[in-house]
């Protein structure tokens, strides 16, 4: 009201008025006070500035919440392209939109997995794609070629900037871990891909077994058998078999996940890290990892089975195990 509601000062505390709307659940409020914001920085700044594409973020976030996922991903995508313009393909704050991104394939799957089937997979496939590139800016980040290594930095900078690329390369971890819960949801909800008909006497469905020689069942497929709802005759009566094809679960896409997890403690680079500054997300993001595969057939392999004895023992070290066991 006194000519000050574009200034900087004004600005910031409109963000963080914004982000208390957000805590209070009142997310219309926030949505509203969010828009201004970007509409000043707009105005004020234009689309290609980095204080433009932060107010854009905070939108976004809202606009996921209010289950406004379509133009959430809008705004998103426009920030990477501004982005990587101003900043590179491989910067943190580029990895940063790609989790965000990840993260609504994820929510997208959920929303589409009744309606649309072949959709929710091309949302899982644009989900893995896009937490692999976050991924692979974040370990780059973290170990940095020669060349990286020569440019001048200063400690406090090349801290923060290995504390920002853990937490990116965390999220990403646990993102593979829901996107496997994605996929398997995904194919609860798929239909079958192929039915047989057959023809029985009913005295052989009466005595609860059978023998069938000649079906040949496909390879990663699941079977599922039940008597037609109808009759051809007294005599006799038909049998569906519905052969529903899955997809191999990708266990190396989870041991490396799992690896990285480990490995994040096991360097000397990043244990204070995850121990300290970032021990909450990475807790969470093990439970993740874990509790989506854990009924996985392939859990029982041996050296997975040494790669999560060896995860547990540093869950042990970080005091979060029997919470988790707990919960």
């Amino acid at each position: 009201e006194a000519g000050l509601g574009e200034s900087p000062a004004c600005l910031q505390r409109m963000m963080f008025h914004s982000m208390e709307l957000m805590n209070l659940k009142q997310l219309d409020e926030a949505e509203n006070l969010r828009r201004k914001i970007l509409h000043i920085m707009e105005l004020s700044k234009g689309w290609d500035s980095l204080g433009t594409t932060a107010a854009a973020v905070q939108l976004s976030v809202t606009l996921v919440a209010l289950g406004k996922l379509r133009e959430s991903e809008e705004l998103l995508q426009r920030c990477l392209a501004v982005r990587k313009k101003i900043l590179s393909e491989d910067h943190i704050q580029v990895a940063s939109i790609l989790v965000h991104l990840a993260r609504l394939s994820l929510l997208r799957i959920i929303s589409d997995i009744k309606v649309n089937n072949d959709l929710c997979r091309s949302h899982l496939v644009r989900g893995k794609r896009l937490v692999n590139d976050a991924i692979r800016i974040a370990e780059k980040i973290l170990n940095p070629s020669r060349e990286d290594q020569k440019k001048p930095k200063n400690a406090f900078g090349i801290e923060l900037e290995r504390i920002a690329a853990t937490g990116i390369l965390l999220e990403a971890l646990e993102i593979v871990g829901h996107l496997d819960s994605g996929r398997m949801a995904i194919q609860a909800w798929a239909p079958a891909n192929s039915v047989l008909l057959l023809r029985l006497p009913r005295e052989h469905m009466k005595h609860g077994y059978f023998k069938i020689d000649v079906v040949r069942i496909p390879d990663k497929c699941w079977l599922f058998i039940w008597p037609a709802k109808y009759r051809i005759s007294l005599r006799y009566t038909t049998l569906r078999i519905h052969f529903n094809k899955f997809e191999k679960f990708d266990y190396e896409h989870f041991e490396q996940a799992l690896r990285r997890w480990v490995s994040l403690y096991n360097e000397p680079r990043t244990r204070n890290i995850v121990s300290n500054a970032l021990r909450p997300l990475y807790m969470k993001c093990w439970r993740t990892l874990v509790g989506a595969t854990r009924h996985a057939p392939f859990m029982d392999a041996p050296h997975l089975q040494d790669l999560l004895a060896e995860s547990q023992q540093i869950m042990k070290e970080l005091g979060g195990e029997n919470n988790m066991m707990t919960g």
